[in-house]
């Protein structure tokens, strides 16, 4: 059977890392010596490995020593050994085809049929690029997300990540979407835009907010706008070029309306749900919530008013109360997503005042 091998230009044959991330160990066994083979027979025909030989290399169905399998192996007679060691070798070879069957289910072995009826060659295809892209983008900000240094200028900025894009491009390390999402901060840099930008994932939702505005409502009501997703779409492209005209003020408008959002919820659950609260054979009595270093704070007060408590909204209270952080902007959604963290130094802060 022969074989052929669909690997980077630019790098020799090798367990390519993304195949760590999706693979069990048995798979990378095999592929591991499948090309441990393809090596010794210099990748020509005949180079790929029979069942037995790469359950050979992978040590399938070896008896490992001071095992009880190798102790009782030792007892068998001479006949014994021999039908152990065929049922052995039996098994381990119905390992291999099934890890097999597995690799081609999955896409990293491929088989082809070439020539005609009674003289068909069979060609097993390892495809090394197999899950390459869904790596890169998967786990690219571990090592293609590079923050930029202050005390360069914008314009050295600009050009050193241009190279490092040529650099990834054709080393062939960076998927297309990170390319495609790099190339388009570069574009926007380029225009010298003052304002700061707003980031490609809240882009959506700022359009929905101003979708849902009362003017743009309005005009869809009284059959101004004919096709709502048409215009919809009109507007994210033009906020992903900085062409629409206050989207920035829009921006902050909608992280404004998140922020009340979730005041007006907690509110609402602890008026509802958590009115009262008994400390120091005291009632003290939910007045109102703030924020403070990122954690939000609810007030209590006895009916006399003469005394205060104040008790941090545990992050297990966030979680129920609130939405999944993801429909939420960036700022909103890193404030929920670094909420447990905020909680434990805000204590610390006040533990430290009172030492």
């Amino acid at each position: 059977m022969k074989l052929k091998i669909n690997k980077p230009k630019t790098r020799p044959i090798q367990i390519e890392p993304w195949f760590f991330r999706y693979l069990n160990e048995g798979e990378l066994k095999v592929v591991s010596a499948i090309l441990a083979h393809a090596d010794i027979r210099n990748r020509q025909e005949n180079s790929f490995p029979s069942n037995r030989t790469i359950a050979f290399y992978c040590g399938f169905g070896l008896l490992k020593e001071n095992t009880k399998t190798h102790k009782t192996y030792l007892q068998l007679t001479k006949k014994e050994k021999e039908e152990f060691d065929k049922k052995r070798t039996k098994n381990a070879i119905q390992q291999v085809k099934n890890i097999k069957r597995a690799l081609e289910n999955k896409g990293v072995l491929k088989r082809e049929y070439s020539g005609f009826k009674g003289k068909t060659i069979v060609y097993m295809t390892l495809d090394l690029e197999w899950k390459k892209e869904q790596f890169l983008k998967d786990y690219d900000e571990y090592f293609n997300d590079i923050e930029h240094k202050d005390n360069l200028d914008e314009k050295a900025q600009i050009e050193k990540e241009l190279e490092t894009i040529q650099n990834l491009y054709k080393k062939g390390d960076i998927s297309k979407e990170n390319m495609s999402k790099r190339l388009i901060d570069l574009s926007r840099r380029l225009k010298d835009i003052e304002e700061p930008e707003i980031p490609l994932d809240d882009v959506t939702k700022v359009a929905d907010f101003y979708m849902n505005s009362k003017d743009i409502q309005n005009k869809i009501s009284n059959d101004e706008i004919k096709n709502k997703d048409a215009y919809r779409n009109s507007i994210i492209k033009s906020i992903k070029n900085n062409e629409f005209k206050n989207a920035n003020k829009l921006y902050k408008a909608l992280e404004k309306e998140e922020q009340e959002n979730i005041l007006i919820a907690l509110t609402e659950y602890y008026l509802n749900d958590k009115n009262d609260l008994p400390f120091a054979n005291k009632i003290y009595y939910f007045k109102r919530i703030r924020l403070e270093d990122n954690v939000f704070i609810a007030r209590y007060k006895t009916k006399d008013n003469k005394f205060i408590k104040e008790v941090a909204i545990k992050n297990s209270e966030i979680s129920y109360q609130l939405n999944n952080p993801i429909t939420y902007t960036q700022k909103t959604r890193e404030l929920l997503e670094n909420y447990s963290k905020n909680e434990i130094k805000l204590i610390d802060k006040y533990k430290k005042k009172k030492e």
